[in-house]
């Protein structure tokens, strides 16, 4: 059976990943955050340590350097490579809090230019003018089908253009049909209160900055050129823009905190529309459930 633990930015899934591999006797656990995939990149997104012993458990951490970038597809097609290879085994773990590129991976997705999982904050700032400069730089191909003044379309290209999929290129389109047996995984959501979960939010901003973010951030500018995807992790091109004179510490500090927070409202309405889950609000929950089931 595969375990799917998903939900919001600090909603307690990794440690509820934890307790079920040892649970399922070091079962493994297959990482389903976008940016967990970049070494280096450790503080900004709440990476489990190197020093824990659950580390070696999760596959798909720190398969990429910060100067590559990482598409949807190449993880759909790493997350099946995987499975394939453990089909054996009784019991598997994926959590993460990737919406799109979970389902990508468990459903017949197919690639199409509708759906990207992408913060678009710093975008819908900039007027029709930046956004096609933008493009201009990203893809060029695409820019020329586009008129300047399409904000949609032109934001769509944009997203897709920073995931790794250039929409010259490719396209995805969305079909609810599983690609794994339906009766093969379970989907648990952890939706904690909204208020609650803004709290964690908030803590958890603060203790990045004091555990390092931008020092991080410093030493990533400094060995890397970072990649369209790495670049746009929530928390880093925020200290970027810091860095950069753009904004004040403070600034940089609340806007990762506003838009965090905006993320895992997604977030939620995501899991919420694309999946058949199981929701709870309290992640202890879960083992509770998982073992009177057995």
């Amino acid at each position: 059976m595969l375990y799917i633990i998903v939900g919001p930015t600090c909603s307690g899934k990794t440690t509820l990943a934890c307790q079920l591999s040892d649970y399922f006797d070091n079962a493994n656990i297959i990482n389903i955050d976008a940016f967990q995939v970049y070494k280096d990149m450790d503080v900004g997104t709440a990476k489990i340590s190197k020093d824990s012993k659950y580390y070696k458990r999760h596959l798909l951490l720190d398969i990429k350097y910060p100067d590559q970038t990482y598409s949807i597809k190449e993880f759909q097609e790493d997350f099946r490579k995987i499975l394939k290879e453990h089909e054996k085994d009784k019991n598997f773990i994926a959590v993460g809090g990737s919406g799109l590129y979970l389902a990508s991976a468990i459903y017949d997705y197919h690639f199409d230019d509708e759906n990207v999982e992408v913060d678009t904050s710093d975008l819908e700032e900039m007027d029709n003018n930046q956004l096609y400069q933008l493009l201009l730089k990203l893809d060029p191909i695409s820019a020329e089908g586009i008129h300047p003044n399409n904000r949609k379309r032109v934001i769509r290209a944009i997203v897709i253009a920073r995931m790794g999929n250039l929409k010259s290129n490719q396209k995805m389109e969305v079909k609810q049909t599983p690609y794994i047996p339906k009766d093969s995984f379970k989907i648990f959501f952890i939706n904690p209160k909204r208020e609650e979960l803004y709290q964690r939010i908030n803590q958890r901003v603060d203790e990045m900055i004091e555990q390092g973010l931008i020092d991080e951030v410093k030493m990533l500018l400094n060995k890397y050129n970072l990649s369209l995807t790495s670049s746009q992790a929530i928390g880093y091109k925020e200290i970027i823009a810091y860095l950069n004179d753009e904004l004040s510490k403070e600034d940089a500090i609340e806007l990762i905190k506003k838009r965090s927070r905006n993320y895992a409202k997604r977030q939620v309405t995501f899991f919420k529309h694309q999946f058949e889950c199981i929701e709870v609000d309290d992640p202890n929950k879960v083992l509770e459930m998982i073992k009177n089931e057995r």
